[in-house]
């Protein structure tokens, strides 16, 4: 049985199939290869906005802060649309093997002849918060590292009913920066229209505000939701 089953029996929404979720998946992948903003299909047969009610909270990203997004539709569409907005975004990023692979993502990754997803050292994050810089991170994924303790608690948290440990740099950010704001988003994709939803959460307790707002999300449709892969949920069968 699902680890998750008693949470979507108490929702009355039934658990997606991994077949559904596959199918989601490789239909964002074909999106981003072939409807990529910079692609002539895109530009000639794709509609982008901006839901009316996240445009205050993207002028308030133009000043940096944290932004936290997930697994949940086309993340690399949405990281090159927020770039394209003019906002001052490094988005977490790994090193691609092989390096063909790394090198093609880079230049889908690239607006303006900046690459706005590139691998950050944690000493210089402090810094790039100080010059107003936005710190973007795919924060869904379970977090196997040691974490310092001065943050340990900060990084722990419950998603899906399930005692998860998450990525420890927003926390480390806002353990020497307090005040520094943090924002959720994602990019709903319907048909050849491209949304971007955007919200700010409390910096108090922000995993707890985050992991409540990606379960909304999966609740309206678990299917489109690609954590199922992750280390946490492999075990699981469908149903």
């Amino acid at each position: 049985m699902r680890l998750t089953k008693q949470f979507f029996e108490n929702a009355k929404v039934g658990q997606p199939r991994y077949g559904d979720v596959l199918k989601n998946m490789l239909g964002d992948v074909f999106d981003f290869i072939f409807r990529h903003p910079t692609s002539l299909f895109s530009k000639k047969n794709v509609s982008f906005e901006i839901d009316k009610n996240s445009i205050p909270i993207l002028e308030e990203m133009r000043f940096g802060g944290i932004f936290l997004t997930a697994h949940y539709g086309n993340h690399e569409i949405l990281g090159y649309r927020l770039a394209e907005q003019g906002l001052p975004i490094n988005a977490a990023a790994q090193e691609q093997k092989p390096m063909l692979l790394d090198r093609w993502l880079q230049r889908k990754r690239t607006f303006k002849g900046k690459c706005y997803a590139k691998k950050m050292e944690t000493q210089k994050l402090i810094e790039f918060i100080e010059d107003k810089g936005l710190f973007a991170l795919l924060a869904d994924q379970d977090f196997r590292k040691p974490v310092p303790n001065s943050i340990e608690k900060k990084c722990k948290s419950e998603f899906l009913g399930l005692k998860v440990r998450c990525n420890p740099l927003p926390a480390f950010i806002l353990e020497h920066r307090p005040n520094t704001p943090v924002f959720c988003g994602y990019l709903r994709q319907i048909q050849s229209i491209h949304t971007i939803f955007l919200e700010k959460i409390p910096a108090q307790n922000f995993y707890a505000h985050y992991h409540s707002w990606l379960e909304k999300l999966i609740l309206e449709n678990p299917a489109k939701w690609y954590g199922w892969f992750h280390d946490r949920f492999k075990t699981l069968n469908p149903p």
